[in-house]
């Protein structure tokens, strides 16, 4: 190949000569696409679950193309979500035998035709209802170039720890509604990169190279720190050998300066960019000092020690924040050269001296303040959508003008009665955590963060939780003066006895303080939640259920599901005691039969607290007989008669309306193999 000098003046000419490599033929294209990995950090010796991360697909993604053209493009978030919703109508209608009509005609003037999978209006289109895949990536190469296109949908790193703050550790933020939400659903993370390959030249040449980073929220507390540290911790440290390392300084010390110059310019490759971007980013920051984890007795390892020790030497003020926003700005570079080891220090020194200016969002975001910046923050977004909705609507429509107008005062009436709804919420939540932290009792504690960490989602749940547990803490403050001193002698003999006695007289001021201080926050969380009209990020599945044998086996839904039951049942009365070993539903979801390695349990949910109780639960040696499997159910016959209330008769057996044969079957040969062992 000879190689070419060209002048010219005409435009055109030159960039297509200089794009002339772009055009060539790929040699080798490789496409993978993966629909979702999942990553479990499980402690087999604590039997508990610590992490999972989750890359997945996204939801529902409705695309169209021209009749003429082969290419599919996504539809706007808002056509999709209107289509979706007929196609599950229309798909309803033929499961149950009906035959609706295919052509519908649907809000924004869109006109569709499900039979043919067809668009007419507002444009005419070939539709196809798919998803994007959780991971996706595309390598090509060519004589003169390399690219590379990956992609991450979505990916949630969540705490599977019981007793934590925030089940969610590392997660997407969901774009805000709005009746202007054209684009498509964006991915959580996208690379792309262009190398051009010079046949005389040893210098790689980026072409481009970007990468984008949605914004996300990080929510890490105390006990989930503890348990990785913990994890990934040696129990003991590793044996360094002193005399291999001395011969290396030696042989170093050995060597000319000369040559050790030309080894580490040798390594230190240098590449060439044209065009590099890294995204800005935008972070929510949320940290507690609660928390438990699974291994309270054993020594923390020292980097949590020290967090631990910095943080309440400034003051306890600093141990809770919430919803703290760092804005980061974007990292460019243009034409430049840079080793690999200066690309790391530079995009780190950016981002770190960002980061490092807007530590004063720390101090203003704390919550025993109310986190002010976070409220100002909010209503200016929404005086901002006050305006800017409508205005988008009325460009696309009358109806669409109505409704922007409708988002627009929803999202000011949100951003402000619920964010001054969610400042007062946090000040006597953090007030609520330092009163429960008075009060030495460590069983105390974590009852009150699982309740907070299961807080009901609408406004009356919330405020009936909130009341239980106003009215509970003053029951348990009193009651603790006979039971603590009781708990204390049976655990811990003469000393425990004198323990229980301090823990009693103090909770007996602390305990309904708390409860007056956490029904205030639970009440302000319940108005928040109902003005901002947020759906909460939940876990992706639920923490697995590990045998007593301590080994690892593949995930079941159902076994974890059914340990949840137990661990949640009467506030976790049999959680120390049984083992899980199956369940079976009885009646939507809210009646249970659930059997452990000791007892059969009919347990139900309550209608108003939301809470797990045992309507009858018996122990093995009360069973006579196995269960019998009927026609209405499963019917268990007891030894002795049993009296269900003070007025009522004796019966000598329960009949458990099982409508599933196949489940009934199932549940009646686990309680007889529990029997016999």
């Amino acid at each position: 190949m000879q190689r070419v000098l060209m002048f010219t003046e005409d435009l055109a000419l030159a960039t297509a000569a200089q794009e002339a490599g772009e055009l060539e033929r790929v040699e080798q294209e490789i496409t993978v696409s993966l629909q979702g990995v999942g990553i479990s950090l499980v402690n087999n010796e604590a039997k508990a679950e610590i992490m999972y991360m989750g890359i997945t697909s996204t939801g529902v993604v409705w695309e169209g193309r021209k009749k003429k053209s082969k290419r599919f493009k996504p539809l706007s978030v808002r056509e999709s979500e209107i289509i979706e919703v007929a196609y599950e109508r229309y798909h309803n209608e033929l499961k149950i035998g009906r035959k609706p009509k295919s052509f519908m005609q649907l809000e924004n003037k869109i006109e569709v035709d499900f039979e043919g999978m067809l668009m007419t209006k507002p444009l005419v289109r070939v539709l196809r209802r798919t998803y994007q895949t959780g991971l996706w990536l595309q390598y090509k190469t060519s004589p003169h170039q390399l690219q590379l296109h990956a992609k991450i949908n979505r990916i949630q790193i969540d705490n599977q720890l019981m007793d934590c703050v925030f089940p969610v550790v590392l997660a997407p933020v969901p774009p805000p509604k709005s009746v202007a939400a054209e684009t498509a659903p964006k991915p959580f993370t996208e690379l792309s990169v262009m190398l051009r390959k010079a046949e005389h030249s040893a210098v790689p040449q980026f072409k481009y190279c970007k990468m984008l980073i949605q914004e996300f929220h990080i929510k890490l507390d105390q006990g989930f720190i503890n348990s990785v540290l913990l994890f990934f911790t040696a129990d003991q440290p590793p044996e360094i050998d002193y005399v291999k390392i001395m011969a290396l300084d030696k042989e170093v010390a050995s060597s000319s300066l000369k040559d050790l110059a030309a080894v580490y310019s040798s390594q230190e490759k240098v590449n060439y960019f044209d065009n590099l971007h890294f995204s800005p980013l935008k972070v929510h920051i949320s940290f507690s000092m609660t928390g438990g984890n699974q291994e309270d007795n054993k020594p923390t390892p020292i980097h949590s020690d020290f967090l631990n020790l910095l943080l309440q030497s400034v003051g306890v003020t600093l141990t809770e924040i919430q919803d703290v926003i760092f804005k980061l700005d974007y990292f460019e570079r243009r034409y430049v050269f840079m080793s690999q080891k200066q690309l790391i220090s530079e995009v780190t020194s950016h981002y770190v001296g960002q980061a490092v200016k807007q530590l004063y969002m720390l101090v203003l975001g704390l919550d025993v303040i109310g986190n002010p910046v976070g409220l100002l923050i909010g209503l200016g977004e929404g005086v901002t959508d006050l305006f800017y909705e409508p205005f988008q609507g009325a460009i696309q429509g009358p109806e669409e003008f109505a409704e922007g107008l409708a988002l627009g005062v929803k999202s000011l009436f949100g951003h402000a009665i619920g964010g001054a709804a969610g400042a007062a919420s946090r000040i006597t939540g953090t007030l609520g955590k330092g009163i429960a932290a008075l009060t030495l009792d460590k069983d105390y504690q974590k009852k009150r963060r699982q309740n907070i960490s299961r807080r009901p989602q609408d406004f009356t749940h919330g405020i009936a939780q909130s009341g239980k547990g106003l009215v509970m803490g003053v029951f348990d403050g009193v009651t603790g003066i006979v039971t603590k001193p009781l708990e204390g002698a049976r655990e811990g003999g003469v000393g425990g006895f004198f323990k229980g006695v301090g823990k009693g007289l103090i909770g007996v001021v602390t305990r309904p303080t708390a409860g007056v201080v956490d029904f205030a926050s639970g009440s302000l969380e319940a108005v928040k939640r109902v003005a901002q009209v947020s759906d909460d990020v939940k876990r992706l599945r639920v923490p697995r259920f590990i045998q007593p044998d301590s080994i690892i086996r593949p995930y079941v839904k159902r076994e974890a599901e059914g340990n949840k039951l137990l661990l949640e049942v009467e506030k976790g009365k049999y959680a120390n005691t049984d083992v899980y070993l199956a369940h079976v539903p009885v009646a939507d979801e809210k009646l249970f039969l659930l059997v452990t390695n000791n007892r059969v349990m009919y347990i139900e949910k309550g209608e108003i607290f939301g809470q797990w109780n045992t309507v009858w639960e018996y122990r093995f040696e009360e069973i006579r007989d196995p269960p019998e499997v009927t026609d209405k159910g499963l019917r268990i016959m007891l030894l002795t008669p049993h009296k269900k209330g003070l007025f009522s008769k004796s019966v000598a057996g329960k009949l458990v309306h099982i409508t599933d044969r196949q489940n009934a079957v199932w549940i009646a040969d686990k309680i007889t193999e529990a029997m016999k062992k």
